[in-house]
Parts: structure tokens; sequence; C-alpha cells
């Protein structure tokens, strides 16, 4: 037991083996008799290297679960068994890596263990416990879902059901509620929204995720960015742009084209140079550009996602009849980084029997079919991861989690987008070039 003590308070940590794993519980105890505003009281995840993490909270429910980067599991579970749990940052989903304080970094998250604004009453406690055990897979940890939850994820236009004739509910900003007999219709703007729902444990913070048309937020944000300098902006932010142009995304194309031709995108020297030059190229029909988009390509040092910019290129080079561009050396020089394996693989179709557990290490980074957010995995890794697992054939065993995994963080990304939570668009630009032959 660990004890602490500060002003009014002590806080104790017990740690306690039980028959499937260990109980942790910390308590908080006020010792006057006055009332008291809480005291920050929380808990910090690190994964372990080859380690990834999901997490799901409501306030009054929840859970973390770490699951192996390679393979099914098994997995670590840490579920709620009483008191209060809420992830410290909920929104953005994904890390922004262009902006501040939005979360810890790379495989590192944090969560209030007691109210951040409550207070205890006068010589009151607050306990909360935690139950560490083992499960088989991440989706064994829909376990700890209340019975009730619908799907907190909403398509385009669609309405969510929440069947609680015994609690009550009460909308946030951004949502509507009908009630039908006992039932609560819920609808949402497009995003992350949120839903209170009263029962006997206190109230509960729902996220409701408002999945907004793809296509007509793509031609959103590239219409948005067209007002601004290609000078100024990001590349990825102009990948997007570009994406959007090759798609039939823009309601403006020669504005696009325009746009995109005024700025050097290969003198940035960045992944994201040769996939808007090849775009360009392509529009244009300019042999030039495309055999020197290949060449900054073939020059580069590797990183994750050159791969998918090679293969749009060599596609490139096919459908303008001039030579294919040399593809192997670039998945030559691929490393070892989790993303970069799984990008060969698939773009290779190389043997499951050998590739397909890092293909389920991304299903379990991307929380397989559970609702929540990721421990600490940037916008960026998660565009490409999505864009990747999208690839993963049909003939893997893995496939049918890969594509339930990628189409719902696919969808948690696009709310994050619709909430304007991520300027430079990283994780977007890979959704579109992750379109090969686009």
């Amino acid at each position: 037991m660990r004890l602490t003590r500060a002003e009014a308070f002590t806080a104790r940590l017990r740690h306690t083996p039980d028959a499937t794993g260990w109980v942790s519980t910390v308590s908080l105890d006020n010792h006057t008799d006055a009332e008291r505003a809480l005291p920050p009281l929380g808990v910090a995840v690190t994964l372990a290297p080859a380690w990834v993490g999901w997490s799901w909270s409501s306030d009054t429910e929840g859970f973390i679960v770490c699951a192996p980067a390679a393979g099914t599991g098994p997995c670590l579970l840490v579920g709620v068994r009483r008191g209060f749990f809420r992830a410290a940052q909920s929104a953005p989903v994904f890390l922004a890596a262009d902006r501040r304080g939005e979360g810890l970094g790379a495989g590192v998250a944090a969560f209030h263990l007691a109210h951040p604004t409550g207070s205890l009453r006068p010589l009151g406690r607050h306990v909360t416990t935690l139950e560490f055990s083992s499960i088989a897979t991440v989706d064994a940890a829909a376990s700890q879902l209340p019975a009730w939850l619908p799907d907190l994820l909403v398509a385009p236009r669609d309405e969510m059901v929440l069947r609680t004739p015994d609690l009550g509910v009460t909308p946030g900003a951004g949502v509507d509620l009908t009630t039908v007999g006992t039932d609560a219709l819920v609808t949402g703007e497009p995003g992350h929204r949120e839903l209170a729902v009263h029962g006997v444990r206190g109230v509960q913070r729902l996220r409701l995720s408002f999945t907004p048309e793809a296509g007509s937020l793509v031609m959103d944000l590239a219409a948005e960015r067209l007002e601004t300098r290609p000078g100024g902006s990001a590349s990825s932010a102009a990948a997007v742009v570009a994406g959007a142009l090759a798609h039939g995304l823009t309601p403006e194309p020669e504005r696009a084209l325009d746009w995109l031709e005024r700025e050097d995108w290969l003198g940035r020297g960045d992944v994201w140079g040769p996939a808007i030059s090849g775009v360009i190229a392509q529009e244009t029909r300019d042999p030039d550009l495309l055999r020197a988009a290949c060449d900054a390509v073939a020059a580069a040092d590797y990183v994750p996602g050159l791969a998918v910019i090679g293969t749009r290129l060599w596609w490139g080079t096919l459908r303008a009849g001039l030579p294919p561009f040399a593809l192997t050396d670039v998945f030559d020089r691929a490393t070892d980084d989790p993303l970069a394996q799984l990008e060969n693989a698939v773009l290779r179709n190389l043997p499951e029997e050998r590739w397909g557990a890092v293909a389920s290490g991304f299903v379990n980074r991307l929380g397989g079919g559970l609702p929540g957010q990721p421990v600490g995995l940037s916008e960026a890794d998660a565009g490409l991861a999505i864009a990747l697992l999208r690839m993963v054939p049909e003939h893997w065993a893995v496939s049918r989690a890969a594509t339930q995994a990628s189409e719902k963080a696919e969808a948690l990304l696009l709310c994050d987008h619709a909430d304007r939570l991520h300027p430079a668009l990283d994780g977007l630009a890979w959704l579109l070039m992750g379109e090969i032959g686009s």
C-alpha cells in the first residue's frame, strides 16, 4: 500500500491479487469538516515497446486494453469496477502532431480517477477500483460495455436509438433528441458530440460520433485550403487538395490545379511532394514532372508511406506510356517500422503466414470493433494504418477484422476533421493517397 498526505486529504493506493489478476484501489479522504475541491487524481498509461492500447470511458464505466503490436493476443484488460474514469483528452480521437497540449505523445495517455472539477463532502471518501486481468483478444473487452449501450458511431444522415427506459438522457450541444415511447432517437451535427445518461451509478458522459459524408468533407476542406497561399500551407494539406482533384471532389478543378502549380512541392523534400507532383503531372499530362516525381521517390530516405506514393507513381507511368517506375527498389529499402512492414506486405501481397500478425497488430492498434480511442496514436499514423488495412488481401484470415477496424477508425478520423481538429490534414491525406488507382 502507498500512502500520501497533502493538506486536508489522504490518498491511498492498494494492490490486491484476486482469481483473475489483481485489483488496484485508489481512495481519497477529506479529513476536514468542510467541503473541498477534489485534488487532481489520475493515472498515466505508458505502453511498453511492442504493445498498443485502446480505451473507452464514460465517467462511471470504462476500460483500457493493452494488446500486442503483432498478433491477436493475449491482452491486458484494465476495467473499472467502481468509481470515476475519464480520458484526460477525449478530442481529438487521434493525436494532432501540429497542435500542442492535446496529448502526452506516442503510446501515452492519461485518465482522471476523480472528477476534475468535482468536490468531496466533509469527512467524505472517494474510491475508484480498477481490475487487471487477461483476455484473449481486443474485442473481448466489449464485456466491459453497458448492456444498453448502442453503437456510438453514427453513419451519415442516420440516427442513434437509445433504449433506456430506466435512465434519463440529456443531449449536449449539436445534438437533437426525440422521444418515441420509451426510446430516445438521437441525431447530431457531423463530428464528435456528447450525451449525458443519468442512472443509479451517476451521470455517464457518452461521446457520440456523427460521421460526415466523406466526399463532402474533403470538398469543403479542399475549398478552405484554396483560400490560403500555397506557400503557407503544410504539404499534407496540399496533398488533400491534390487528392480531392484526383478523386473529382473539387467543384473548381481548374482553380485547384492552378493553386497546386504555384508551388514547387518537390523542392520541399518531403514524402508529399512526389504525391502532389504526380497528380499535377497526370492532370497536365506532363511526363517530365512525372519523371521528376519518380526520381524524388527513388532518391528519398525510406519513411512509412513512401511505397504507397511510389505505387501511385508506378500506376501513373503505366497510364502515361512511360517506362514503369522501379518500385521494387523502394520496397527493398523498407525499414523494421511496423507501418513499413504492413505497407510492404499488403502492397506486395506477401504471404499471410509471415505478415498476418503485423496486420492483426494494427487491428489492435485501431481498437478492433470497440468504441473509444487509441492510447497515443497520431492522426498521421492512423490515416496511413487505415489506408493500409483497407488493402489487406481478402484471402487473409485477418481481412474481415481489418475491414471492421479500418472503417470504424476512418469514421472517427473523419469526425475529428469535421470538427477541424487537425489543421495539417496528414491522416486525411493518407486516406486519399491510399486510393492507389486514382
